[in-house]
Protein backbone atom coordinates (compact mmCIF):
# COMPACT_ATOMS: atom_id res chain seq x y z
CA UNK A 1 0.00 0.00 0.00
CA UNK A 2 2.61 2.28 0.96
CA UNK A 3 4.63 1.92 -2.62
CA UNK A 4 1.20 2.43 -4.31
CA UNK A 5 1.00 5.56 -2.39
CA UNK A 6 4.46 6.48 -2.94
CA UNK A 7 3.75 5.72 -6.58
CA UNK A 8 1.18 8.49 -7.09
CA UNK A 9 2.98 10.74 -5.10
CA UNK A 10 6.05 10.30 -7.77
CA UNK A 11 3.56 10.63 -10.75
CA UNK A 12 1.56 13.61 -9.44
CA UNK A 13 5.08 15.42 -8.71
CA UNK A 14 6.53 14.63 -12.67
CA UNK A 15 2.95 15.89 -13.81
CA UNK A 16 3.23 19.14 -11.85
CA UNK A 17 7.18 19.88 -12.59
CA UNK A 18 6.77 19.34 -16.60
CA UNK A 19 3.52 21.65 -16.88
CA UNK A 20 5.86 24.36 -15.19
CA UNK A 21 8.26 23.49 -18.06
CA UNK A 22 5.86 23.79 -20.37
CA UNK A 23 4.50 26.87 -19.02
CA UNK A 24 7.98 28.11 -19.29
CA UNK A 25 8.46 27.48 -22.28
CA UNK A 26 5.45 29.00 -23.64
CA UNK A 27 6.20 32.80 -23.06
CA UNK A 28 4.78 34.94 -25.64
CA UNK A 29 7.62 36.24 -28.26
CA UNK A 30 7.09 38.18 -30.99
CA UNK A 31 9.66 38.78 -33.85
CA UNK A 32 12.32 40.70 -32.60
CA UNK A 33 12.56 44.53 -34.04
CA UNK A 34 15.58 47.13 -33.46
CA UNK A 35 13.67 50.17 -32.39
CA UNK A 36 17.30 52.26 -32.38
CA UNK A 37 20.92 51.54 -31.60
CA UNK A 38 22.10 54.37 -29.39
CA UNK A 39 25.91 55.81 -28.66
CA UNK A 40 27.11 58.14 -26.02
CA UNK A 41 29.42 59.69 -28.54
CA UNK A 42 30.07 58.71 -31.99
CA UNK A 43 33.56 60.13 -32.70
CA UNK A 44 36.29 58.07 -30.46
CA UNK A 45 40.01 58.45 -30.28
CA UNK A 46 42.03 55.62 -31.51
CA UNK A 47 43.03 53.70 -28.34
CA UNK A 48 41.28 51.73 -25.05
CA UNK A 49 41.31 54.76 -23.09
CA UNK A 50 38.15 56.37 -25.43
CA UNK A 51 35.31 54.39 -26.04
CA UNK A 52 31.74 54.40 -27.56
CA UNK A 53 28.93 52.66 -24.94
CA UNK A 54 26.49 51.76 -27.79
CA UNK A 55 22.96 50.42 -26.27
CA UNK A 56 20.29 48.40 -28.91
CA UNK A 57 16.93 48.90 -27.81
CA UNK A 58 14.93 46.26 -29.41
CA UNK A 59 11.35 44.36 -28.64
CA UNK A 60 10.27 40.95 -29.21
CA UNK A 61 10.80 38.93 -25.82
CA UNK A 62 13.45 36.60 -24.79
CA UNK A 63 16.14 38.16 -26.76
CA UNK A 64 19.50 37.13 -27.85
CA UNK A 65 21.94 40.12 -28.92
CA UNK A 66 25.12 39.80 -31.26
CA UNK A 67 27.34 42.46 -32.07
CA UNK A 68 29.57 42.31 -34.99
CA UNK A 69 32.40 44.72 -36.85
CA UNK A 70 34.99 44.44 -38.39
CA UNK A 71 37.53 46.08 -36.95
CA UNK A 72 37.58 46.82 -32.93
CA UNK A 73 36.55 45.80 -29.53
CA UNK A 74 32.91 45.06 -28.65
CA UNK A 75 33.11 44.06 -24.81
CA UNK A 76 29.34 43.43 -23.26
CA UNK A 77 28.73 45.70 -20.39
CA UNK A 78 24.95 43.71 -19.24
CA UNK A 79 24.11 40.30 -18.80
CA UNK A 80 21.39 40.42 -21.60
CA UNK A 81 24.48 41.68 -24.12
CA UNK A 82 22.14 44.53 -25.23
CA UNK A 83 25.23 46.90 -23.95
CA UNK A 84 28.15 47.23 -24.85
CA UNK A 85 31.75 49.25 -24.94
CA UNK A 86 33.35 49.71 -27.91
CA UNK A 87 36.85 51.08 -28.89
CA UNK A 88 39.59 50.79 -31.43
CA UNK A 89 43.10 51.16 -31.89
CA UNK A 90 45.31 52.97 -34.65
CA UNK A 91 44.51 50.30 -36.80
CA UNK A 92 41.12 50.91 -36.92
CA UNK A 93 41.07 54.48 -38.06
CA UNK A 94 38.19 55.80 -39.95
CA UNK A 95 34.24 55.17 -40.28
CA UNK A 96 33.54 51.65 -38.72
CA UNK A 97 29.99 49.96 -39.07
CA UNK A 98 29.03 48.46 -35.92
CA UNK A 99 25.91 45.86 -36.32
CA UNK A 100 23.90 44.24 -33.86
CA UNK A 101 21.18 41.43 -34.43
CA UNK A 102 18.77 40.49 -32.11
CA UNK A 103 17.08 36.86 -31.78
CA UNK A 104 14.41 34.74 -30.80
CA UNK A 105 12.49 31.78 -31.37
CA UNK A 106 10.64 33.94 -33.76
CA UNK A 107 13.19 35.26 -36.10
CA UNK A 108 15.90 37.99 -36.31
CA UNK A 109 16.57 41.56 -37.07
CA UNK A 110 19.39 43.45 -37.76
CA UNK A 111 20.70 47.25 -37.24
CA UNK A 112 23.73 49.22 -37.07
CA UNK A 113 25.12 52.54 -36.05
CA UNK A 114 28.49 54.37 -37.53
CA UNK A 115 31.12 55.19 -35.42
CA UNK A 116 34.21 57.68 -36.23
CA UNK A 117 37.82 56.62 -34.77
CA UNK A 118 39.87 59.43 -35.44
Amino acid sequence: MKSILFSFAILALVSFSSCEKEEANNINTELPAITSIDASNDRITAGADDFAILTCNATGGNLDYLWAVDLGDIIPLNESGSEVRYSGSSCCVGERIVYCTVSNDKGDATDNIIIYIN
